[in-house]
């Protein structure tokens, strides 16, 4: 187990890549603190988890708002005493096409996305710091690298992304946390199941860039790497993007 023992904060872990991330970590051993808005779902996957094994704990908190970020960080110090690990996995898509995007949907993606991120980061920073150690592994995508049509605000979130765990990253290093990254491809997740079964276009542009439907991972594909990054492996490994993307940023 390369996890014994580990606790780990995953956010929106109830379903798609982050409940794969938050099973597979279960499993390395590590005690998994589930972070979503929707804490009945949470739960589910928690109880699954601990029915199969292993240790996990459900926390509710809207990861855009500092002061439940700050509840979240607490409720799981205080369940299991401090936390080695922050995977920073929350995240929205909306539609943004420049001539209809609403200052809402802009607010959702840059809260989630971004926002959480940064001061989830700082809130575990004074764990991190008394116990001498922490890791940071921060999900990206493959268009914080490309640019995406109808998706610039997501992409920036993501192209932001990049830059604060390289920012963090040199910040920190000299205490001991990494921060590193994860830049999916294109996953199967449920966020995007009715594009895949209705959208055309949308199964075009992976199609086309992979000459058929190669290119489409399952979240559990994503898992080994986090857990990789998450380890005493990954030590000295700091400010990384490791693409996870079947190719797609190789083109």
């Amino acid at each position: 187990m390369r996890l014994k023992d580990r606790v780990a904060i995953i956010t929106g872990g109830s379903q798609g890549i982050g409940e794969a991330f938050a099973r597979r970590f279960a499993a390395e051993g590590a005690k998994v603190a589930i972070v979503n808005r929707d804490l009945a779902k949470a739960a589910a996957v928690a109880d699954s988890i601990r029915a199969s094994g292993g240790e996990a704990i459900a926390v509710r908190a809207d990861v855009g708002r500092t002061d439940d970020i700050d509840a979240a960080v607490a409720q799981v110090v205080d369940a299991y005493g401090t936390v080695h690990i922050l995977l920073n996995n929350a995240g929205v898509y909306l539609m943004s096409r420049l001539g209809q995007t609403t200052e809402r949907a802009f607010d959702a993606m840059i809260n989630t996305n971004l926002k959480g991120v940064f001061f989830l980061c700082q809130s575990v920073l004074p764990v991190f710091e008394r116990q001498g150690e922490g890791k940071i592994i921060n999900i990206g995508s493959i268009f914080g690298n490309d640019g995406y049509p109808d998706s610039a605000i997501y992409c920036g979130t993501k192209g932001a992304i990049v830059l604060v765990t390289k920012s963090l990253a040199l910040e920190l290093r000299d205490r001991n946390i990494q921060v590193n990254a994860i830049a999916p491809g294109w996953i199967e997740t449920p966020m995007n199941e009715e594009a895949r079964k209705t959208d055309a276009e949308y199964l075009r542009r992976v199609d086309e860039r992979f000459g058929g439907p190669s290119g489409w991972l399952k979240p559990e594909e994503l898992a080994g790497s986090a857990v990789f990054l998450a380890s005493a492996d990954a030590d000295s490994v700091t400010g990384a993007v490791l693409f996870v993307d079947r190719g797609w940023s190789a083109y």
